[in-house]
Order: C-alpha cells, then sequence, then structure tokens
C-alpha cells in the first residue's frame, strides 16, 4: 500500500438535470414524504439507495402500505447490489456494468409502482 496515494473507485450518481425527483418522482416523494431529507439533499447512487430501501422497510414511521412496493423489490434489490459489490472489488466492469443496468431497471419498476 502506497503512503501518499490511494486507488478510489467509486459509482457516482447521474441523475440528469431534473435530479433524482425528475429520474425516481414517486421514490422522490415517499422519501420526501416520509422525512428522508437527508437521503434527498445527497441523491446517492442507486447502488447507494439499496441501503435505504432497508431503512425505510424497518422503519416504523413509514405506513405499511408504503413499503409494500419496497418489499415486494427489496430481496432482489439487495442481491443484484451484492452481486455488483463482488463485481466491483473483483474489477470485473463490463459484468458490474450489468448489474448496474439491472439495478437501474428495478429501481424503476419501484418508481412505477409506489403510489
Amino acid at each position: 500500500m502506497s503512503k501518499y496515494m490511494q486507488i478510489d473507485i467509486k459509482l457516482l450518481p447521474v441523475y440528469g438535470v431534473g435530479g433524482l425527483e425528475g429520474s425516481f418522482p414517486n421514490l422522490f416523494t415517499l422519501l420526501n414524504s416520509n422525512g428522508y431529507d437527508l437521503v434527498i439533499d445527497r441523491e446517492p447512487s442507486l447502488y447507494e439507495m439499496v441501503e435505504v430501501m432497508i431503512r425505510i422497510k424497518n422503519d416504523p414511521h413509514v405506513r405499511a402500505d408504503s413499503k409494500k412496493p419496497i418489499v415486494s423489490k427489496l430481496g432482489e434489490m439487495i442481491k443484484v447490489r451484492d452481486m455488483a459489490r463482488e463485481s466491483l472489488l473483483a474489477r470485473r466492469f463490463d459484468e458490474l456494468d450489468r448489474l448496474l443496468y439491472k439495478l437501474e431497471d428495478l429501481f424503476e419498476d419501484l418508481d412505477g409502482i409506489l403510489v
């Protein structure tokens, strides 16, 4: 390990001009209406957003009917996120890219069923 340098590989969010709200309006509304202001301000990547979905699932202040769509997708989101983590750590970037597209699809599906 270098004394004065580090290797830094990270996944950055790219939501476009409208930000998280423009890309995932229903998810944004859920976060906003349940006081997840820090998440909204930070706009984490979807990779990191899986942890937020876990927190929402376990949050007693979020209504059960709001959690239901999240719970229906969460198992697969965690699985894909974990596989992406393995690919990232193993530097298998083609596989990582494919998995990140799959994670995006899961979040788009989730946004479509959130009300």
